[in-house]
């Protein structure tokens, strides 16, 4: 039996293991004998440390955004947010998600979405989350 919920503990396991592995080679460019050479002022070591801690945060949100439900079930039924009315999905399901680059605190990350279209309004747009009524 594979229910969403242990796919997504699954998931979060190996995240774990990679965030893990992650954070080690990032401890290694600081402390490492081999990069202590670049590392004399207290600039470079701050600006290392800078890095290291930019480089983190972004991996942390992009691998969250990346397991998000929203992202990962296109096929949830959608509404229009002007008029609430049923929108349709723009992209075939066997196609990749459309991909925009958000540029945040973290630095850049990329979010996938599907795209949806509102016969009615005839506006598009890519659903964030769970669904509010419309007008709210």
């Amino acid at each position: 039996m594979t229910d969403p919920e242990s796919n997504r503990e699954q998931r979060v396991a190996e995240l774990r293991r990679h965030w893990l592995s992650h954070a080690a080679a990032a401890f290694d460019l600081m402390f490492h004998s081999d990069h202590q050479a670049d590392l004399v002022t207290f600039d470079q070591r701050e600006g290392r440390a800078g890095e290291a801690v930019d480089d983190l945060k972004a991996w942390l949100v992009q691998q969250h955004v990346a397991i998000d439900p929203a992202a990962l079930d296109p096929d949830q039924p959608v509404h229009c947010p002007r008029c609430g009315k049923p929108a349709k999905r723009v992209e075939r399901p066997d196609k990749p998600l459309f991909e925009r680059r958000l540029r945040g605190l973290c630095g850049e990350v990329a979010l996938k979405r599907a795209k949806w279209r509102c016969a009615t309004c005839r506006v598009a747009f890519f659903p964030s989350g769970p669904e509010t009524p419309a007008g709210r």
